[in-house]
């Protein structure tokens, strides 16, 4: 049985989008609805909170240094040194019902990043390439809710998900132009194992999805098949990212926002940060190029 234990010293509402630092040799995640990033060093077990002007969906590393964060106003550049942001490009939807959710950088070094219409009853996000070139283009829309990005070790194959669907779909990408195609499902979750949420990728190719409902982490084969599933002290995880200087501790956030306080009660330890041993590596999340 695998061994999992909470990270001390880290709490918040609605946690998400955990990223290693292999320069750093730290964990950087953020909390979306605080708004705030975390820089959390696990030699020292020090936490620095970086407090953000509005939501946070999510943030890539930039090989330039410092950070790209998608705020509900839009895509900026953030530099931890001084907190400075710069905006890169406004937010392409209205404010008041859309905001950025689930991103990451794909293999060229581009980031990719979904919106969420947040009343939840209409398919009305998208996803979104962001490139150096700070032209921000659509890749599709009638999304619910942006979830489950990845992309396999080579590049050429994207991963999303969009959490009410239960459905993680493949695409192609072309690594000349980071354009996506042939889009078919990768996997429909039944409701035992929760719905899709964060998501990364491990060395050998298979995808790790968070099941929030269910309170587990699942590993999936290239092929889809389910390989196995780690529960965890929350029934709300919402995303698994390796790290550590094997890349073998797997962080996990989780969530207690607008959670019931019957549910809450039976799951304490909701809002915190999770981590376990993996026995295969995961691989250095790509960084932003611009």
């Amino acid at each position: 049985m695998t061994e999992v234990r909470r990270v001390s010293g880290i709490d918040g509402e609605l946690l998400e989008c955990p990223i290693w630092c292999p320069r750093e040799r730290v964990l950087w995640l953020v909390d979306i609805v605080a708004p705030a990033l975390f820089r959390h060093d696990p030699t020292s077990g020090r936490t620095e909170r970086f407090a953000m002007p509005t939501d946070i969906g999510s943030f890539a590393l930039r090989e330039a240094g410092g950070l790209i964060v998608a705020l509900r106003t839009g895509l900026h550049a953030f530099d931890p040194t001084s907190g400075r942001l710069d905006l890169l490009a406004p937010a392409p939807y209205d404010q008041k019902t859309v905001r950025f959710n689930d991103g990451r950088c794909d293999r060229q070094g581009c980031f990719v990043v979904g919106s969420m219409y947040e009343p939840r009853d209409k398919a009305l996000g998208s996803l979104y390439r962001f490139g150096p070139g700070r032209k921000l283009d659509k890749l599709f829309g009638d999304v619910i809710i942006a979830n489950g990005l990845s992309f396999s070790p080579d590049g050429r194959r994207a991963y999303f998900a969009d959490s009410p669907t239960r459905k993680v779909w493949n695409f192609d990408v072309d690594p000349s132009t980071g354009s996506w195609s042939n889009r078919r499902v990768f996997i429909d979750m039944d409701p035992p194992l929760g719905r899709p949420d964060g998501a990364t990728i491990d060395a050998e190719g298979f995808y790790w999805v968070a099941g929030i409902d269910a309170g587990m982490v699942h590993r999936f084969a290239p092929d889809g098949r389910l390989d196995r599933s780690i529960k965890v002290p929350s029934r709300w995880p919402t995303m698994p990212a390796f790290g550590g200087p094997e890349m073998r501790d797997v962080y996990v956030t989780s969530l207690r926002h607008n959670r019931p306080k019957d549910q809450l009660a039976a799951s304490p330890d909701s809002g915190g940060l999770f981590v376990f041993r993996a026995d295969v590596p995961g691989l250095p999340e790509p960084r932003f190029a611009g």
